[in-house]
């Protein structure tokens, strides 16, 4: 049995997650991206760490309205929901996300959770599963 932090064991059960996972400061600073994030990017995760979606060349289209949720979700503490289409260089895909606050020891928000599912397909051609 490994002997690692709670915080540790999180981060191994969302890297292999199959959802799209970030986590923001409310700067916009990328603080953890799972492989599905690091796939949708494109990015490598080691050189997208500790960048501003802008340093990235993210398209502004996409990345200001979810800077302005993560930004209110830092400023209230309180959880929100997002949807919004992904750039077409992304294959202009339907994205639900939920935006949730991380507090530190002393109650306050110095991340963003953010978890995307993309919804394209049930959204556009309607659910085909079993």
């Amino acid at each position: 049995m490994r002997d690692h932090s709670p915080i540790d064991a999180v981060a191994e059960l969302l890297a292999f997650a199959p959802e799209i996972v970030f986590v923001f400061t409310s700067d916009g600073r990328y603080l953890y991206i799972n492989h599905a994030a690091a796939a949708f990017l494109g990015d490598d995760p080691v050189e997208v760490i500790g960048c501003h979606w802008r340093e990235l060349d993210y398209p502004p289209e996409v990345m200001e309205p979810l800077q302005q949720r993560i930004e209110q979700v830092a400023a209230t503490g309180i959880a929100m929901k997002h949807r919004k289409r992904s750039s077409p260089q992304r294959g202009s895909r339907l994205l639900d996300m939920s935006l949730t606050p991380l507090f530190s020891d002393a109650g306050q928000v110095y991340a963003v959770l953010v978890i995307a599912h993309d919804v394209t397909d049930i959204v556009e051609h309607g659910f085909q599963g079993v």
